[in-house]
């Protein structure tokens, strides 16, 4: 202790330069462990190195008297320095923990790199001034005279941080948000730093886009303020075609879409009328943009299939279709023909046998709501739906789920004809809807004559049942997810048991 005393009445630098050690070892130490357990080691660390300064009268930001021998004078600037950056580390670290807490601002990052930035400016102006003993007059003419210099090298890239930090105060965007801009380049954002914007495309190569860009361009942000993405296509139609019967064709082809959200519902305008085309826009809607081209393929199936088997052609934008309006009223023959050519497991049938079929099959309507064929009983026909919106559902664990939409040449009923086994699903009418029902009979004689036909009529049921599979699992993820959710709600609210002697 009397050592320690003489040391601490005579030399205290070497005490402070003592504890500049340990500071070293305990930064190692704590540097992989929680903010707590580095701010415990290295605040009185620090706290304490700050104190032997002090008591060595070499007080960091007073301008001191120099000791008379030169090596005090050097360990004592020297400390002085440390103890500069030192404390700009402290505060460094902890504004970048606080910053990573609240990660869920946009920019948060790029404002703790400011932040940390004028930290060490703050302390290097520190260290110049009573340290160093440099006039700050002299540095600032030198350094305005640099700075233009500079200023004129990197105007670029200057003004893509002052523009980054026009975006992080405006915040048009946030991380994970996917954004268009006007030059036609899209993706989700995954970073916004100093320089630039990080996007991740659709074909998963990531976009760095300069800020100055950004902020010029035209911003669409498909994922606020919901996920909800609109998708708008153009039809070019006959110019015989009668608009209201398009528009109605058009919407049961993208109702029958169940990648397409019901609400907002779809909108379909007819655009324009000439000689060469009826245009009609169809809107849709989806529940991110990530799920729009694919809904997007759907809807051009679907369309195809109900204009075709409506015996609507398509328009051009440069020759007139030179046909009286009234041949587009076919026989009801024709009709059901055309039906069942677009039916893909018919369609590769000769034209003998879809005639045939045609023939036979029979004409059933059902009002909304009307139920087509019920779930556990035996199947008594195919049926192709002629037009309208039907909902095939399957009931799991007490709750029905629903597999797809049916639309115009869509089958169903054909599994249990062929196994003789009863019906899984449940198909009931969404809309006003015309079905024709094949009877067991004919398809028999159609799958004992035409074997190839009996192979792809398996292949769409196994495809069918894929399907029904992936919704069921998926809705067993999401009622698994939710239930999850909940007894984190629960297991956060609920009180820890406290045993029954307590």
């Amino acid at each position: 202790m009397v050592f320690f005393g003489n040391v601490l009445s005579d030399r205290p630098e070497l005490l402070a330069l003592a504890i500049l050690v340990a500071g070293v070892f305990a930064s190692r130490w704590s540097g992989n462990r929680a903010l707590i357990a580095r701010l415990v080691t290295r605040v009185p660390l620090f706290l304490a190195f700050t104190y032997f300064l002090f008591q060595a009268h070499l007080v960091p930001y007073l301008a001191a008297v120099p000791p008379a021998d030169a090596l005090g004078r050097i360990l004592g600037d020297g400390l002085r320095a440390v103890w500069w950056f030192w404390a700009a580390s402290i505060g460094s670290n902890a504004v970048r923990e606080l910053s990573l807490r609240r990660s869920q601002l946009a920019g948060h990052r790029f404002f703790a790199d400011l932040s940390v930035a004028g930290i060490y400016v703050f302390a290097f102006v520190g260290l110049i001034t009573f340290v160093l003993n440099i006039p700050v007059q002299g540095i600032l003419v030198t350094s305005g005279a640099v700075a233009v210099v500079l200023g004129l090298a990197l105007q670029s890239s200057l003004s893509d941080v002052f523009y980054g930090i026009v975006l992080n105060l405006g915040k048009p965007y946030r991380e994970g948000n996917w954004i268009v801009l006007d030059n036609g380049v899209e993706g989700q954002v995954l970073e916004m730093n100093w320089r630039a914007t990080h996007m991740l495309t659709r074909n998963q190569d990531v976009v760095i886009v300069p800020n100055s860009v950004v902020a010029k361009s035209r911003i669409i942000n498909a994922s606020f303020p919901s996920r909800v993405h609109g998708t708008t296509i153009d039809i070019l139609l006959a110019p015989n075609t009668f608009p209201m019967l398009a528009r109605r064709l058009l919407a049961d082809a993208i109702h029958g879409c169940t990648t397409v959200l019901s609400t907002p519902s779809p909108v379909i305008v007819i655009k324009a009328m000439s000689r060469e085309a009826i245009t009609a826009q169809v809107t849709f809607f989806t529940p991110g943009i990530d799920e729009s081209q694919h809904a997007q393929n759907q809807v051009y199936e679907k369309i195809f299939r109900c204009l075709g088997a409506a015996g609507i052609g398509l328009g051009s934008v440069t020759t007139a279709l030179n046909q009286d309006a009234t041949a587009n009223a076919p026989a009801v023959a024709g009709e059901v023909e055309r039906l069942v050519a677009f039916t893909p497991v018919f369609s590769r049938l000769p034209l003998s046998e879809r005639a045939a079929i045609a023939a036979s099959m029979v004409r059933e309507t059902f009002e909304p709501g009307a139920i087509v064929i019920e779930r556990n009983v035996p199947s008594k026909a195919m049926y192709v739906v002629g037009y309208g919106v039907l909902s095939y559902a399957r009931e799991v664990g007490g709750r029905e789920i629903e597999i797809t939409r049916l639309s115009t040449a869509d089958h169903f009923g054909a599994g249990g004809l062929l196994d003789e086994r009863a019906t899984t699903a449940r198909v009931s009418a969404l809309t006003t809807a015309v079905v024709y029902r094949l009877e067991k009979e004919e398809l028999m004689r159609l799958v004992a004559s035409t074997p190839g036909f009996a192979a792809g009529l398996n292949r769409e049921l196994a495809a069918r049942d894929l399907l029904a599979r992936n919704a069921i699992d998926a809705q067993g993820d999401e009622e698994h997810s939710e239930e999850s959710l909940s007894d984190w709600f629960s297991n956060l609210f609920r009180r820890p048991d406290k045993g029954l002697d307590q």
